[in-house]
């Protein structure tokens, strides 16, 4: 895309005052998180001291009923990377990093290790730190118990300092960092991103992509070097087609198409299937095995049959089997993305939504007394409605991603749509199961 088509699509912010001050003043940054830090840390102090039920621990609330959901889903779905730019661990990052040795971390396009065709690198650890991240909010426990919360971020904040000592430009935040992969996959499906359209001169941190400017949001960390070294220098608000970028980005990676498939297994295979081994498997292995194994089935059943169907669309439409691994997994995407919103998000906010924010405000030391949630009829009527349509409005949107990618990899309408059936068909086939899960109360849509 070049800088003129951008301009016609996008909205110089930097224009507004307000907003040239928020993004070009190191200081606004600085205050930013000094103040994210300070409620992180008082949240996990809380999380330790607090009462035992997550539904009225602070600390609990505070990092999986309001940060995680709606802040952060919402957050990622409409602005990308934004979320970066608030990130009380990317704070910590950036302080930590000063007194370290400042070596460089392996990129992506070296030593790359090549598994069942295809080519992994470094950018695969975020895949399993994410893997490993919700497994610990799940399976262990710490979603819901609040005396494991500390243990649970004092790890990962262990995590990040130790790398940060070693290594430069933040490369827990852009390699290790549990969120990072889903949120460069959640980026090429939000309908804006914060962008610059020349040259600013300026190191960015995102060496990997060649630029030496914010020229997209993958992986960028909001460190705002780019904005506050060179202030006069513009920066966009664009608009795009939510998932055009799974078409036009320049440098497509497996390792992103396998962090969508994970999160698509992760997430609402894992909220059907796992009910079903937890029925079976109970009381012959102990519980936490038991968990941990449907957990880990649910995201391999989501690679093994996407495999299938990505070997049929190969075989008939004569794709490389790469290129289209790369593009049509990142396809998926929306198949989990519309479930965390639906359900973590929309669900959430209808049943405990006022209960949330009286927790957090109270904790605050603001008394605030809300109603706990909607009306039973209206959380009814919202499940009914996950399960006949908004489960199915991400199936289409899946499927118009997929639809584009076979036809942007093949050179006639008969190749597309053979490329295109086996994968349209998992996602159809695989929701219907999802939606009748539902129904059939093996899970409920609520997180």
């Amino acid at each position: 895309m070049t800088a003129d088509r951008s301009r016609k699509r996008g909205i110089t912010i930097t224009k507004n005052r307000v907003v040239r001050f928020l993004l070009t003043n190191r200081n606004v940054q600085h205050a930013v998180n000094l103040l994210t830090v300070a409620v992180f840390f008082y949240a996990l102090y809380r999380a330790a001291v607090g009462p035992t039920d997550s539904g009225q621990n602070f600390g609990s609330v505070v990092f999986f009923g309001f940060w995680w959901a709606p802040i952060m889903i919402l957050s990622l779905l409409l602005f990308g990377r934004i979320w970066c730019y608030f990130c009380p661990l990317g704070a910590i990052v950036r302080f930590t990093q000063r007194f370290g040795l400042q070596r460089h971390f392996p990129m992506y396009t070296r030593s790359k290790r090549v598994a069942f065709g295809l080519p992994l690198s470094i950018l695969s650890l975020t895949t399993l730190t994410f893997v490993l991240a919700r497994w610990g909010m799940a399976d262990l426990g710490v979603s819901y118990m609040p005396r494991r919360v500390p243990y649970y971020w004092l790890a990962i904040v262990g995590v990040a300092v130790v790398v940060s000592l070693v290594y430069q430009r933040q490369a827990f935040c852009r390699y290790v960092c549990p969120a990072t992969g889903v949120m460069s996959v959640t980026a090429k499906f939000s309908p804006l991103e914060v962008a610059q359209n020349k040259d600013t001169g300026v190191t960015c941190a995102t060496l990997e992509y060649e630029s030496d400017y914010l020229s997209t949001d993958r992986r960028c960390t909001a460190c705002m070097k780019c904005t506050s070294e060179q202030p006069d220098e513009d920066v966009e608000l664009r608009f795009r087609w939510p998932g055009a970028a799974v078409i036009t980005e320049r440098i497509p990676l497996v390792d992103e198409a396998i962090i969508a498939l994970v999160i698509w297994g992760a997430i609402p295979i894992n909220f059907v299937l796992s009910s079903a081994i937890l029925t079976a498997l109970g009381g012959q292995l102990p519980g936490l095995l038991v968990s941990t194994t449907a957990y880990l089935a649910s995201v391999v059943a989501a690679l093994v049959g996407f495999a299938v169907a990505n070997k049929l669309a190969s075989d008939w439409s004569g794709l490389d089997w790469e290129p289209s691994f790369t593009k049509f997994g990142l396809s998926y995407a929306p198949l989990g993305l519309m479930w965390a919103l639906g359900d973590f998000v929309i669900a959430g906010l209808l049943e405990n939504g006022g209960h949330t924010v009286n927790v957090v405000a109270q904790g605050l030391g603001i008394p605030l007394s809300l109603p706990p949630g909607a009306s039973a009829g209206i959380v009814s009527a919202w499940v009914s409605f996950f399960v006949t349509g908004w489960l199915w409005l991400a199936v289409l949107w899946s499927g118009a991603v997929a639809w584009q990618v076979a036809t942007a990899l093949t050179d006639s309408k008969r190749r597309a749509a053979k490329a295109f059936a086996p994968h349209f068909a998992l996602m159809t086939i695989s929701t219907f199961g999802l939606a009748v899960g539902v129904v059939s109360g093996v899970s409920y849509p609520i997180a």
